[in-house]
C-alpha cells in the first residue's frame, strides 16, 4: 500500500499556496513527478481462535448475566510491516439472531478484551474497550505493529445478559458464528 506521509503532504500544499499567494503572475502549471515513499506490507499468518466453542449455561433470568464457558484466545503470526503502523482485531457476528433460537439477539453478548500482548519486534497491545456484539466488525484490541516477526494474542471475553424473554433451545444447542479479522497494513 503507498501513503504520502503528513510532512509531505503539508509540503505540496504549502508550495501551492505560495506560487499563487504572493501576487505574481500565474503561471502555467508544470507537471511534477512525484513518487510517494513505500511502506513494506505486512504479511499476517493464519488467525486461530482457542477453543473454538464457548458455551453460555443459562439457568435462571433472574441471576442477569453468565459468563461464557472460557475466555477465546485470538493469535496469528506478523512479518514484515512498520513500525509506525499500526494493528487492530475486530470481530462480528455472522447473524443477527442465534442459530436456532430466534428470540435470542446476538446484542445479548457483550465483548470484553481482557488481554492484548505482542511478542517479538517492539510492537504494542492494548484492549479496545467493552460492545455489544453485532453484525458489524467492532474492534477488540489494537497497537503498533512492531518490526521482524511478530506473535500476537487477545484474549476475549463473552457474556450473555440472560433474560426471561430470550428462549433457548435445549438440542440442538443455540450457535452463532463470528468472524475475526486482522487488519495490519
Amino acid at each position: 500500500m503507498l501513503r504520502i506521509s503528513p510532512l509531505v503532504a503539508a509540503l505540496l500544499v504549502f508550495e501551492a499556496v505560495q506560487a499563487f499567494g504572493n501576487g505574481e503572475k500565474r503561471r502555467r502549471p508544470a507537471p511534477v513527478a512525484f513518487t510517494p515513499p513505500t511502506i513494506a506490507a505486512a504479511n499476517v499468518g493464519s488467525i486461530t481462535a482457542s477453543p473454538g466453542t464457548i458455551t453460555f449455561t443459562a439457568t435462571d433470568p433472574d441471576l442477569g448475566s453468565v459468563t461464557g464457558s472460557s475466555p477465546a484466545t485470538v493469535t496469528w503470526s506478523v512479518s514484515g510491516g512498520n513500525n509506525a503502523n499500526n494493528w487492530t482485531l475486530s470481530v462480528e457476528a455472522g447473524s443477527s439472531l442465534f442459530s436456532g433460537c430466534a428470540t435470542v439477539p446476538v446484542s445479548a453478548v457483550t465483548v470484553a478484551c481482557g488481554t492484548a500482548s505482542v511478542s517479538g519486534g517492539a510492537g504494542t497491545g492494548a484492549c479496545s474497550g467493552a460492545f455489544l456484539l453485532s453484525t458489524l466488525p467492532q474492534q477488540v484490541a489494537g497497537g503498533k505493529e512492531g518490526s521482524g516477526t511478530r506473535s500476537y494474542s487477545v484474549g476475549v471475553n463473552f457474556t450473555l445478559a440472560d433474560k426471561w424473554r430470550y428462549i433457548a433451545a435445549q438440542s440442538p444447542p443455540c450457535s452463532l458464528t463470528l468472524t475475526y479479522t486482522v487488519n495490519a497494513p
